[in-house]
């Protein structure tokens, strides 16, 4: 019993550090914690509704049909199908950068479930392997998502909307294609994949954080 317990709170300790980060950037205006911790929590539900989206799929051993459609687009629509649904019309949403602290917490919401899953069942090298790679992923794919979500929300453009769901699923779709590749010179791509992407996400948060503006719409 102890032990999981361990387990549990070295599979969460990654998304607290992570939410943190991105709610203490939201500099303009916080959102209400209420709000999070419903997104959050319905982050948490959508990897059942991903489990159920994915069996719906028929299951094909190629690995870039697994990568990009049974697990990123499955996954990644699941989670902004949340956002969309839950904050699209909020008042709350008011700011671009609002679109990136929704995104990450139902984005983390589902990697914290996924998480515990994961690391209950396979151990504490699990948690650690996981908690520097899929939980940042997971929320760097939300960076993208909620970066576009902000364009589409002030400028009313379908494409923008387009982007949000399509480059998570793009990025989501590279990393699992990679990661399962059991190819050494993929795997070496994969690493700079990784670094790459973590670089550029922060990159987009702190520029957003920095310059945020309130939306016309």
């Amino acid at each position: 019993m102890i032990k999981n317990i361990g387990l549990v709170l070295t599979a969460v300790l990654p998304v607290v550090i992570l939410l943190k980060f991105v709610f203490d950037k939201d500099k303009i205006e916080k959102e209400p914690l209420g709000l999070l911790i419903k997104l959050f929590c319905l982050g948490f539900l959508s990897v059942i509704v991903s489990s159920l989206l994915s069996k719906l799929l028929p299951s094909f051993n190629i690995n870039c049909y697994r990568s990009f459609i049974k697990i990123a687009l499955i996954e990644e629509f699941a989670k902004w199908i949340t956002i969309y649904l839950v904050s699209w019309k909020s008042k709350e949403f008011n700011y671009v950068y609002d679109a990136i602290v929704y995104s990450i917490f139902v984005s983390l919401g589902f990697a914290c479930f996924e998480n515990i899953l994961y690391v209950l069942n396979y151990g504490i090298t699990t948690s650690v392997f996981r908690g520097f790679l899929s939980v940042p992923c997971h929320a760097f794919y939300a960076v993208y998502m909620g970066y576009f979500l902000g364009k589409a929300k002030s400028s009313g453009s379908t494409k923008f909307k387009l982007l949000s769901i399509l480059v998570p699923t793009l990025l989501h779709g590279v990393y699992d294609y990679l990661l399962l590749s059991e190819s050494l010179l993929l795997y070496f791509i994969f690493v700079i994949y990784v670094v790459v992407l973590y670089n550029q996400a922060i990159k987009i948060i702190n520029s957003i954080s920095k310059n945020d503006h309130r939306l016309m719409n």
